[in-house]
């Protein structure tokens, strides 16, 4: 497996495995497919050295991706960063959101952030379980701010102080 930095050439498959998400799972509050336009945004959004957007590549394939982003706009909040990751559904259980966080993690503290924020749903157990490894621990629980496939979601927060 190899993590590099994202290229537009990956971004059908970065598309393709969040829409999978949005379909299908509670990774993502979305509830409508985004088109390529709609993500080429999200990507240029992400061609800043402080928040990269990576993909995990196997067998010259798109496995999964991985994103570091601003918390919030206001200036006061930069040292602080968001992560995501997603794992294309034919690769979970290999070991990708793994090896994605962790390059995440290395180029956060590359980039001298002070604390790493998720903001996971509570029944998204593989990825709290997958935050709990790296260091993560539970700030806050949001509940039932989402709803999705007709029910109530919490969301769970998550923090790293690197």
């Amino acid at each position: 497996m190899q993590i590099r930095l994202s290229v537009p050439e990956d971004l059908p498959a970065l598309t393709a495995i969040y829409n999978e998400q949005v379909l299908n799972g509670v990774a993502t509050f979305d509830t409508e497919p985004k088109s390529l336009t709609e993500r080429q945004t999200w990507f240029d959004s992400h061609q800043h050295p402080r928040y990269p957007l990576v993909s995990a590549v196997v067998d010259g394939r798109v496995a999964g991706w991985g994103s570091l982003s601003p918390f919030h706009t206001r200036p006061a909040y930069s040292p602080t960063t968001e992560f995501s990751v997603y794992a294309h559904i034919d690769y979970r259980g290999r070991g990708i959101g793994s090896s994605l966080l962790a390059d995440l993690l290395r180029r956060a503290r590359e980039a001298e952030f002070h604390s790493v924020i998720g903001v996971i749903s509570a029944g998204n157990t593989v990825s709290l379980a997958l935050a709990e490894k790296y260091g993560f621990r539970e700030v806050g629980r949001y509940r039932e701010v989402g709803r999705k496939f007709e029910q109530w979601l919490d969301v769970v927060s998550v923090q790293l102080m690197l």
